[in-house]
């Protein structure tokens, strides 16, 4: 997933990605240790052009993924959309403050990312941005009941008795007190 920086000219240069998860070792990790499971390649639908020495990245990420609902653990099938912008410079320009002093600021704080050479890696972009559209939790469904709390049996598709059996634990303590009656 590299653009070579020599070809991006003035005009507006569109690029359509299709990666598997094994070419993001972050995602890839993920989906190994079995926190998600990536059921399409990642999708990217980029537009690249150059201003000046900036190399302006910009457009859609969108992959489909499985992840597990909070309630009950069932695989749930969600796909996940959002934009991308990136800027790309060789070399960081010199900035000024007020008073003409040349200010030292970070690619980070100037939001540029530095490229080195003839290639610009988009593998790193593409993949943080995956990250930051993964949703932390899903739900299989609004109703979902869950998992029961003492045997564990999935009350979406089975029921069981333990909640006729379970006492509240607030009023434990209360269960053997007797009221003397004068």
């Amino acid at each position: 997933m590299q653009i070579v920086a020599a070809d991006i000219g003035k005009a507006v240069k569109e690029v359509v990605l299709s990666e598997s998860v094994e070419h993001f070792p972050v995602l890839a990790q993920l989906q190994d240790s079995g926190r998600c499971r990536f059921l399409e390649p990642v999708q990217a639908t980029l537009r690249v052009v150059r201003t000046d020495a900036v190399i302006e990245v910009s457009g859609t990420v969108a992959v489909v993924l499985a992840l597990p609902c909070r309630r009950c653990l069932e695989e749930t099938r969600c796909a996940v959309c959002g934009d991308i912008h990136q800027s790309y410079v060789e070399h960081l320009p010199r900035v000024t403050g007020e008073d003409g002093e040349e200010l030292e600021l970070s690619a980070d704080e100037m939001g540029l990312v530095l490229y080195d050479g003839e290639m610009i890696d988009l593998v790193a972009e593409v993949e943080q941005q995956v990250l930051l559209l993964m949703p932390d939790t899903v739900l299989c469904s609004e109703g979902c009941r869950g998992l029961c709390p003492q045997c564990g049996a999935n009350l979406n598709h089975e029921s069981c008795t333990c909640a006729d059996k379970v006492t509240s634990l607030q009023f434990a303590a209360l269960r053997d007190f007797k009221v003397e009656k004068k």
